[in-house]
């Protein structure tokens, strides 16, 4: 029973519960054994719980995706060794903009290479990647992204072809949703009937590009790294569509290094070596088709620009253009030099992209276009 006075001190322990709170007491022998014995069964149930909880190997017992490796897009195509490679269209400056006009160019470009035009690639129920830069969120007339009339001309030959169903995907250096819209591409792909495919880190995978570790001293940056996988994974032909503009890093950015926007992750890195990932994508991806965006052409200040007495219509031609082509390595170096008029002998991811997969059988390649214009296999025609 507590006592009535409680300043009086309590007379044994089974009147401590009964002290005020801050009371001075004295501790027995007894409430000490107890106390301790409490604090060791608490901590003894702590370190039980950690050491069930405890992962000796952490983050590196968890199992990784294995890794994939892109199709060869290109495959399926029957190609004849003695058709053209390259195939330009002509348009008028006046008509850049124009839907008609530039579907006209593009199918006078692909309908170069082969009088099936767009049929020669694509067959009845296909699944079409189309790949623009839509890299910033700029209006067409900066000329830092693709043309949005050209990607809707090649969504609708796609379509026309037999297509199933065409997926325009780009991962932008800036704001996705954002590039997409002030480019205007989104508009003009869904217009033309394809859907849009927005990049986000979740659906990144891990592609292998090579086997073996990349080796910086043999121009190499990549080995196995995260790609914006599903659009590729549902496709059954890849399309690039870039745009021809100059770069402060690597000279110009056309057919391999539009691939750029394919990688997720922490790609910023690359461009401390820029020449080898460019070279590295191209040897990557075995597209279908190129078509390249002529019409505008950024001189300088890329890739981003921001004026436009920084872009030229048609380039150093004049004349606004459209090229589709088999082969990506000629390709870059036929818009090198007869767009940006630079030496594509002083432009050094085109070496190297020649180094990694100029003997692989498999593809159409040559180090340079002039040997298809030796060749023969070189078509342009005016609208």
């Amino acid at each position: 029973m507590c006592p009535k006075d409680s300043r009086q001190p309590a007379s044994s322990h089974e009147d401590a519960h009964c002290l005020p709170a801050g009371s001075d007491r004295s501790w027995t022998r007894r409430d000490l054994l107890i106390r301790g014995g409490q604090t060791v069964a608490v901590a003894g149930l702590a370190a039980g719980a950690g050491w069930a909880l405890y992962d000796p190997v952490g983050d590196a017992g968890l199992q990784r995706p294995e890794p994939v490796i892109l199709k060869d897009y290109f495959a399926p195509v029957e190609y004849s060794p003695a058709a053209p490679r390259l195939a330009i269209g002509y348009g008028r400056p006046d008509q850049i903009d124009d839907p008609d006009a530039v579907l006209r160019m593009v199918t006078a470009a692909v309908g170069g290479l082969d009088e099936q035009g767009m049929g020669r690639f694509i067959a009845r129920g296909d699944v079409v990647m189309v790949k623009p830069n839509v890299g910033f969120g700029r209006s067409p007339q900066i000329g830092a992204t693709t043309n949005p009339q050209v990607v809707a001309a090649v969504v609708r030959l796609c379509l026309a072809a037999g297509a199933s169903r065409v997926i325009v995907a780009d991962n932008p250096i800036e704001n996705p949703p954002a590039c997409f819209a002030k480019s205007g591409i989104q508009a003009a792909a869904e217009a033309a009937g394809a859907s849009v495919a927005i990049h986000s880190s979740v659906q990144d995978r891990p592609v292998q590009i090579r086997k073996e570790a990349p080796e910086a001293r043999r121009g190499e940056a990549l080995g196995t790294w995260p790609i914006f996988y599903p659009p590729l994974a549902a496709a059954d032909k890849v399309i690039g569509v870039p745009v021809v503009k100059d770069h402060n890093l690597c000279n110009a950015t056309i057919t391999m290094k539009n691939w750029y926007g394919l990688l997720g992750g922490r790609r910023n890195q690359f461009h401390q070596a820029i020449h080898a990932i460019i070279s590295d994508l191209g040897l990557m991806m075995k597209p279908t088709l190129v078509v390249i965006d002529g019409t505008r052409v950024m001189m300088r200040n890329g890739p981003t620009g921001g004026r436009l007495d920084d872009v030229r219509i048609g380039g150093v031609r004049g004349r606004p253009l459209v090229l589709a082509a088999v082969d990506q390595l000629a390709a870059d170096s036929w818009c090198l030099q007869n767009l940006l008029g630079r030496d594509p002998a002083a432009v050094p991811y085109l070496d190297l992209a020649w180094q990694k997969f100029g003997d692989d059988p498999s593809r159409l390649v040559v180090p340079s276009w002039l040997e298809y214009e030796q060749q023969g296999k070189i078509v342009e025609t005016t609208l």
